[in-house]
C-alpha cells in the first residue's frame, strides 16, 4: 500500500487565487517602477553625453524637509527629495567602475540567476504561506524592474533621496528607486516569515490543503 499526497479542492483554489494575485502585483509593481523612472528622466534630467554615461547632469527637487539642515547637532532634521542619478553598479553603486564588457555581462547574468532562484523558491513555498509568496514575489518584481533599466539604458535610474540628522547622525542616503524600495521590503518580510512565521507554522503542525490517498 502506497500514500499520495495531493491538494485539497480548498488548497487549489488558494493556490489559483494566490497566483493570480501575485501576478497582478508583479504587473503593478514593476509598472510603477518603470513609470516613476521614466518620469524621473524625463523631469530631472538636464544633460547626457551621447556615449559616455557617465557623463550627465540630474536635477534635484526638494519635496518635504522637516528642521534646519544646519542647525544644532542634535537638532532633528528629516528630508526628502527626488534626485536623479544613474547607478551602472550595484547597491550603492557598487562594482560601477568595472569595465563595460564585464561590468554589462556580469549584471546581466546575476540578474537571470537571481530570477531563476526566486522562481525555484517561489514555485517551492506553499501557496497558503502568504507573506512569504508575497515577500518573494516583491523582491522579483524589483530585480525585474532594474533589470529593464540595465537593458534599456545601460544603467539603474535611482531618484529618491533621503536626508536625515537624528541626535547627531547626519547621513545622505543613497539614491534609490522603487525596485530598490520592493526588493528591501521583501527581504525584511521574507526575513520576518522564516524567523517568526515559520517557528509558529511547524509548532501547529503545517498539513494545510494535503490529503492522503
Amino acid at each position: 500500500m502506497t500514500l499520495s499526497v495531493k491538494l485539497t479542492p480548498e488548497a487549489k483554489r488558494t493556490k489559483i487565487y494566490s497566483l493570480v494575485c501575485l501576478l497582478i502585483m508583479l504587473i503593478g509593481s514593476v509598472g510603477l517602477d518603470q513609470v516613476s523612472k521614466f518620469h524621473a528622466q524625463e523631469e530631472l534630467m538636464r544633460w547626457s553625453h551621447e556615449t559616455d554615461l557617465t557623463q550627465y547632469q540630474g536635477q534635484r527637487v526638494p519635496l518635504y524637509a522637516f528642521g534646519d539642515p544646519i542647525g544644532a547637532p542634535d537638532q532633528f532634521y528629516l528630508a526628502f527629495a527626488t534626485n536623479y542619478v544613474r547607478n551602472l553598479g550595484a547597491a550603492w553603486g557598487a562594482l560601477s567602475n568595472l569595465p563595460n564588457h564585464i561590468r554589462v555581462p556580469f549584471f546581466y547574468s546575476v540578474t537571470v540567476l537571481a530570477v531563476i532562484i526566486i522562481g525555484v523558491y517561489m514555485r517551492a513555498t506553499p501557496a497558503h504561506h502568504r507573506f512569504a509568496v508575497f515577500a518573494l514575489g516583491l523582491i522579483l518584481s524589483g530585480a525585474l524592474g532594474n533589470f529593464l533599466d540595465r537593458v534599456q539604458h545601460g544603467f539603474v535610474i535611482d531618484f529618491i533621496d533621503v536626508r536625515w540628522n537624528i541626535l547627531g547622525w547626519r547621513y545622505d542616503f543613497p539614491n534609490f528607486n522603487v525596485a530598490d524600495s520592493a526588493i528591501t521590503v521583501g527581504v525584511m518580510i521574507l526575513t520576518f516569515d522564516m524567523l517568526v512565521l515559520e517557528t509558529l507554522r511547524r509548532k501547529a503542525g503545517d498539513s494545510y490543503g494535503l490529503q492522503e490517498e
